[in-house]
Parts: C-alpha cells; sequence; structure tokens
C-alpha cells in the first residue's frame, strides 16, 4: 500500500503543482464569468459520467474472475454507453445556453464532448491499470501530460483564448490516455455482445452506482443553484474557492483513496484487522486535515490573493468557511473502499439518499433563505458533519461490527493540535504585514513549525525519529 500510496502520490502532487501554477496565471487574466460558464458545464458532464461507468470500476477491481473475454464484452459496452451520451451531451448544448443565458455554453458543451467520450470508453483500461497496481506508470503519464497541456493553456490564455483556455487540457489529455491505456491491455470490440459479465457484475456496480448517482447532487446541485439563481460571476468566485479548498484533500486522502481497495480487499472478511488497519490511516489523516482546515481558515485573505490576485476578495469568506470543511472531508473520503471491501454497497447506496437528501436539504435553505455563496458554504459545511456522524455510525455498527470508539479517540489529539496551530496564526495577525505574501510566508512557516512541535511533544508521531532514519537509510545507499 506505501508503494501504491507513494506513485499515487507522485502523480497527484504534480498534478496538483502543475494545475496550481496554471490556475494563478489564468485567474489574473480571465474573469470569475469565466470560470462560472466553464463550470457549469463540469456538472453537466459529470452528471452524464454517473451513467458512463455504472459503478463497473470498483466491480472490475473487486471481482477477481473476469477473464480477458469477459473485459472486452464490458469494453463494448462501454463504447456504445459513450455514443449513447455523448450525444446527449452535444444536442443538450442548445437548451442548457438558454437555460443559463449563455450564448457561449454551446460551444463549450459541444467541445467538452469530446474528452466526455473519451474518458467514457477509458473506463476498463484505465481501472485495469489501478487494478494491477501500475501507479508508477501513471504518475509518469499524468506528469508529461500535465506539463504540456499547462504549457499550451497558459499561452492560449495570453494569447487571448479566453475561457477556451481553459478547456484544452482535457481535450488534449483524455484522448491520450485512452490510448496509453489501449496500448497495454489491447481491450478489442465483442461483436457476439456478450452481457453476461455485466449480468455478473451488476449486483455490485448496481449499489456503487446509485450511491454516485444520489452523492452526485449533495456534490454539484450547489453550483447548480448558484448559477441560476445568483449568476455566473457569483458561481466562479464559489467554484474557485471550492477547487483550492479542495488542494490538501488531492494531495493527501485522493493518492489513499484509489489505493485502499485493492490492497485492503483481502482484509474484507477480518474486521478486527481491517478495523485496526483502518484506524491508522485515520490516525495519519485527522493528523494532516484538522491542521490544514484551522491554518486556511486563518490564512484565508493571504491564500486568495497570493493564488488568484486582489479582485478575487469576494471569495475570501468563502474560501475560509469552506475550508472548515476539510477534515471531514478528507476522512469521510476514506470510507467507500471500507464499504466496498465488506461487499457493503447496499448499505452505502442508502446512506448516500440519506446524507444526499441532507444535504439538498441544506442547500436549499441557504438558497432561498440566505441567497449568498456565504450560506451556500456555511450549508454544504454543516451538512457534512451531519453526514460525517451518519456515516460512521452505520460504518462500526453494521458493517464493520466493532467498536467506534477506537477511531473517535484519533480525533482528540488532531484537534488540539490543530487549535494550537491557528492560535500561532492568529498571534502573527498583530504583527499588521503590508504585503500578503511576506504574511502567507511567515505565518505558514510559523504553523508549520507550531505543527511540528505539537506533533512531537504529544506523541502523536516521532517526527525527528522518523526524518533520522530516513537520513540514515539515504546515507547507506
Amino acid at each position: 500500500m506505501i508503494k501504491g500510496v507513494f506513485w499515487n502520490a507522485i502523480e497527484k502532487y504534480t498534478g496538483i503543482v502543475i494545475g496550481m501554477m496554471v490556475s494563478m496565471v489564468l485567474a489574473r487574466i480571465l474573469t470569475p464569468k469565466d470560470y462560472g460558464t466553464v463550470a457549469i458545464v463540469t456538472v453537466f458532464t459529470t452528471f452524464l459520467g454517473l451513467f458512463s461507468s455504472m459503478g463497473l470500476a470498483p466491480a472490475i477491481i473487486q471481482r477477481k474472475d473476469l477473464t480477458k473475454s469477459n473485459l472486452d464484452s464490458i469494453y463494448t459496452y462501454s463504447i456504445l454507453i459513450a455514443l449513447f451520451l455523448g450525444s446527449i451531451l452535444f444536442f443538450s448544448s442548445w437548451g442548457i445556453a438558454s437555460f443559463y443565458e449563455d450564448s457561449k455554453l454551446v460551444i463549450i458543451t459541444q467541445v467538452l464532448t469530446v474528452p466526455f467520450f473519451f474518458s467514457t470508453i477509458n473506463m476498463v483500461p484505465g481501472t485495469l491499470m489501478v487494478r494491477d497496481k501500475r501507479f508508477k506508470l501513471i504518475a509518469r503519464r499524468s506528469l508529461l501530460l500535465g506539463v504540456i497541456s499547462a504549457i499550451i493553456s497558459v499561452g492560449a490564455a495570453l494569447l487571448g483564448a479566453g475561457l477556451y483556455s481553459l478547456i484544452i487540457a482535457p481535450l488534449l489529455t483524455t484522448p491520450v490516455v485512452f490510448f496509453w491505456n489501449q496500448y497495454y491491455y489491447h481491450l478489442k470490440i465483442d461483436r457476439t455482445f456478450d452481457i453476461e459479465p455485466i449480468k455478473r457484475v451488476f449486483s455490485f456496480s448496481a449499489y456503487v452506482f446509485l450511491f454516485d448517482f444520489f452523492n452526485y447532487f449533495s456534490r454539484n446541485l450547489d453550483k447548480l443553484i448558484i448559477g441560476k439563481f445568483l449568476n455566473l460571476s457569483a458561481l466562479g468566485i464559489y467554484e474557485k474557492s471550492y477547487r483550492l479548498m479542495q488542494l490538501p484533500m488531492s494531495n493527501i486522502t485522493f493518492v489513499i483513496h484509489p489505493v485502499m481497495q485493492p490492497v485492503l480487499r483481502d482484509f474484507g472478511e477480518d474486521h478486527e484487522e481491517l478495523g485496526r488497519k483502518y484506524a491508522k490511516i485515520v490516525k495519519f489523516i485527522t493528523t494532516l486535515s484538522f491542521t490544514l482546515g484551522f491554518a486556511l481558515y486563518g490564512l484565508s485573505a493571504e491564500c486568495i490573493h497570493f493564488f488568484y490576485g486582489g479582485r478575487w476578495d469576494a471569495a475570501i469568506p468563502v474560501f475560509g468557511i469552506l475550508a472548515l470543511s476539510i477534515p471531514l472531508q478528507m476522512i469521510l473520503s476514506t470510507s467507500g473502499p471500507i464499504y466496498m471491501v465488506c461487499n457493503a454497497s447496499k448499505m452505502q447506496f442508502w446512506l448516500g439518499v440519506r446524507n444526499t437528501v441532507t444535504t439538498v436539504a441544506g442547500f436549499l435553505i441557504a438558497a432561498f433563505a440566505f441567497g449568498t455563496i456565504e450560506s451556500m458554504a456555511w450549508a454544504w459545511t454543516i451538512t457534512l458533519f451531519i453526514n460525517f456522524v451518519f456515516t460512521y455510525y452505520l460504518m462500526y455498527r453494521y458493517v464493520l461490527k466493532i467498536s467506534i470508539l477506537p477511531m473517535l479517540r484519533e480525533l482528540v489529539k488532531p484537534a488540539i493540535i490543530a487549535m494550537i496551530v491557528y492560535a500561532v496564526i492568529l498571534i502573527f495577525d498583530f504583527l499588521g504585514f503590508k504585503n500578503d505574501i511576506v504574511a502567507l510566508i511567515v505565518k505558514s512557516v510559523a504553523a508549520v513549525v507550531a505543527f511540528v512541535l505539537s506533533v512531537q511533544l504529544l506523541h502523536q508521531y516521532n517526527i525527528f525519529m522518523i526524518i533520522n532514519n530516513e537520513v540514515k537509510k539515504i546515507q547507506k545507499k
């Protein structure tokens, strides 16, 4: 698992760093409305993407009895689905543009049909790359494509391409990723259209799909509501705040999540051992996530100015509120693989329904009672806490059937460490920095020092011993 996480981290980290640099440039060239326009189309492509995968990816990883012929059959149906859904997306472009009263949505939607098609037919070969733990190869591919697409995107923006520079990356990378994966697995079209493999994995994948379907609304309804009932500029501000908040999650949990199911599936029957291993994962994630959430809340103004520039001030309170949800999101993002390795996808589905109802209700109350992007951010954070409680109650009570107390104990020290770090940031606020970049650097350094000392003194981890051991390994080599 450590090897998989390492190479998955290389892939994600390089993508995040490259994406961050591109975003810093484009945010100073483009307007919030440009980002809001592309964000609307992304919401629709994400929705149709649920039907393109149908929860088959986790099922392919979980089922060890699928033959090459079975995979060819599933691949064939993914091509048919891609053609069907791609056509729906293409011809719905005029309706989307009319609903949001922006003619640019027509061409943006139609162009993004191309990466949507290749992303759909890449479902099987892409999943096989993960199933076979080819994380090193994936990391190299992502680094290469990330650098190339970043150069082209920034160049296009500087030449006046406007919002169209935002869609260059997916338009370039998704076809290349598909042909790259196809080279390694040589999947073929099954002319017999054998549906038996689909039936075999359907009992597992159906509930995964239904969970993802309902979870989609909890993740995207806020954007749909803001885009329609507020405006696309407000959506752009909210979307950029949300994306920036997601960076820590991408850096940590998203490098762990893809590795968890392939590695932990062998412990699906031993719930006690699975619970012990999962507690170690929670300990690591909470140690980082609590501090990140509180620190970014305290550094919200400096972060927005550093990454996006001075004309994005409206994003500061939104980003600060969303930052408080980081610990909950990072821990929750690891719960899905536990449900899957325990073959509890049906329970995960019903949990997703309940959580979605809570989140949607929160968004609707925020939109109609308050009507601000700040209220939408609070709705997301508050409902996420409610969903966190229900998710882990069900997991430990009915899936793992073990005590939840060991996991809850892992939350205490990280919370104390986070409060210490936040207090240090507040103290440095009194220095009255005139330059936001200087303030960000000084406060961040102080926060890191406070974090390391707190982790060491509270015996959460022996950081100095870990560093010493790594130095000795390097010296031996």
